[in-house]
């Protein structure tokens, strides 16, 4: 196994200077740099991580802690963002972790860890309630971090979709098909993408002069079930269903088609997320992409520079999102 002394020789350098070359620093000629990377490389050279975490000040891996993960491992969605946290992670040099805490309760106690005992240079958080002690904590502790979401906590970093968009797109999409009775299947009350997606719902509902009815589906998919039939149960209109993500979307068909009605005839469904399967649904299942990867890779992006300058200010980014339309709304 090569050493920097190794690199150092070869390069024709001090290994104090190729050591300096190989972590990119200004004081080092161009020249001098590619001779020592040229040397590098054609020795294998992979230099140790505990000596460079030793050498930097840095842990070179970032942390996603989210206290709804739970629910969302399975989800295209999820996936996606990972992936792309993932690849900003590698393009920047480091690695990502991922811890799985049972509530928002232990995502409080391992995050107070996290900083205390840098575990890792930045965290990465998601589903933010209206009222998150995660995010005071981070701010606070004036540790590297971004959010998947809008914030309720001032000087946090975020990256999201535009979610009032992202349901008034879909509701208007609904609305313009002639459907007058449209049902948002939400999430739950207290996260602000739920929030913000009942706000442009509303909106869109409003705009056209229809009445805007709302259920909020605090649990897994299936807890979509029972709420959907205590509202065909009360005989109220229904000819639309905009759903909060694609397994609430698909629980809502089946639902509705053991009570005998036809999607899209009789109730047309959009759903959120665009997943994997929404393709191959019978009928295929019209969705609103995020685009999650995007999402991920500019949460890595902010939370790098956060890393690299620690004076810089909270920053955001919104990401575009795209209705996929499929036959569940036609």
């Amino acid at each position: 196994m090569s050493t920097i002394r190794d690199i150092a020789r070869r390069a024709g350098v001090s290994v104090s200077k190729a050591s300096l070359a190989l972590n990119a620093d200004a004081r080092v000629r161009s020249e001098t740099r590619q001779r020592v990377l040229d040397a590098a490389v054609a020795l294998d050279y992979h230099p140790m991580r505990a000596a460079r975490s030793l050498s930097s000040g840095r842990t070179w891996s970032l942390h996603l802690l989210d206290p709804a993960l739970g629910a969302t491992l399975s989800s295209g969605f999820f996936t996606r963002f990972l992936r792309g946290l993932h690849d900003g992670a590698r393009d920047g040099g480091f690695t990502l972790t991922v811890t799985v805490p049972q509530d928002e309760g232990e995502a409080r106690t391992i995050l107070k860890r996290l900083i205390a005992e840098r575990w890792s240079d930045g965290v990465v958080l998601m589903n933010p309630s209206d009222d998150d002690a995660l995010l005071t904590d981070v701010v606070v502790a004036g540790f590297p971090h971004v959010l998947l979401g809008r914030s309720p906590v001032a000087g946090v970093s975020t990256v999201d979709n535009d979610n009032v968009a992202v349901a008034r797109d879909a509701t208007e999409h609904l609305l313009a098909a002639g459907r007058t009775s449209p049902l948002l299947l939400n999430g739950p009350e207290h996260r602000t993408f739920a929030q913000d997606r009942e706000r442009g719902f509303r909106a869109a509902c409003t705009d056209a002069g229809v009445e805007a009815r709302v259920l909020h589906v605090d649990g897994p998919p299936e807890a979509v079930r029972p709420l959907l039939e205590g509202h065909l149960d009360e005989g109220l209109p229904l000819d639309a269903v905009v759903a909060v993500a694609d397994p609430h979307a698909l629980v809502a068909m089946r639902t509705l088609k053991e009570r005998g009605l036809n999607v899209p005839t009789e109730v047309a469904i959009v759903g959120m997320n665009n997943d994997d399967l929404t393709r191959y649904t019978d009928p295929s299942l019209s969705s609103v992409d995020l685009d999650a990867h995007a999402l991920g890779r500019n949460a890595v992006e902010l939370l790098l520079a956060a890393i690299d300058d620690q004076g810089v200010g909270a920053g955001h980014r919104l990401v575009g999102h795209t209705l996929v339309i499929r036959e569940s709304s036609l």
